[in-house]
């Protein structure tokens, strides 16, 4: 029976200590679609800011001034550990995709850091142009 109540104890405690959620880092974080940043050393900024519990107001871009090539953010979200609960626009504009117009995300979206990765990535992954993948990542 102590064998019993000494696993129960060490189960409760683990589980407790899972179920806490580390803080997201406040100020800025590099934000990038694959397009733009490739190979490149400069990404693009949002800047994160708590406004309650667990939750954040970001906002951001990263865009190539020589093609005119940009990703945009505005919007909240909720920490939930490795996902976040994103909701807001997200505006992206490559020349080569959708025929080169903005494509618009806006409501809510889920941004997940998978395995042991150091940034969300946008889950919601297929362009306005139907067909083509975009990778918008926010770094830890």
């Amino acid at each position: 029976m102590k064998y019993i109540l000494i696993i129960a104890s060490f189960l409760i405690l683990s589980s407790q200590a899972h179920s806490q959620i580390k803080p997201v880092r406040k100020g800025w974080h590099s934000f990038t679609i694959q397009w733009i940043s490739f190979n490149k050393i400069n990404p693009g900024k949002v800047y994160i800011k708590s406004i309650g519990d667990e939750e954040y107001s970001i906002e951001g871009e990263q865009r190539d001034k020589k093609t005119n090539e940009y990703v945009t953010i505005k919007g909240t979200f909720l920490n939930q550990g490795r996902t976040l609960k994103f909701n807001g626009d997200i505006v992206s504009k490559i020349n080569s995709i959708n025929g080169g117009q903005p494509c618009t995300l806006n409501g809510l979206s889920i941004f997940k850091a998978s395995g042991s990765r150091k940034y969300w990535r946008l889950q919601q992954m297929l362009n306005c142009d139907g067909e083509t993948t975009d990778y918008i990542d926010i770094f830890f």
